[in-house]
């Protein structure tokens, strides 16, 4: 009997520790359900943020050459006077 009573506390010690895990690994899913969720926030701003360069970059270029054009212009008419 005795041998019997000592399985049946081990097999309710393994149960416990079964549960303790398994709730464990939901709470686990949780935070990782989070953190994708966080993820997936960063990723779509950071494609804002590139496009948002990008066209920042393009206007940039684009006084740059006005710029170029109007001094090259300028040199040229100095050049023909």
């Amino acid at each position: 009997m005795a041998g019997l009573a000592q399985c049946q506390r081990e097999a309710e010690e393994v149960t416990e520790l079964m549960k303790q895990n398994f709730a464990k690994a939901l709470e686990r899913e949780g935070r990782l359900s989070d953190l994708d969720s966080r993820a997936q926030e960063l990723r779509a701003m950071g494609e804002t943020f590139t496009r948002s360069t990008r066209a920042v970059a393009r206007k940039q270029r684009a006084g740059h050459r006005r710029w170029q054009l109007v001094l090259g212009g300028a040199v040229a008419v100095g050049l023909l006077l």
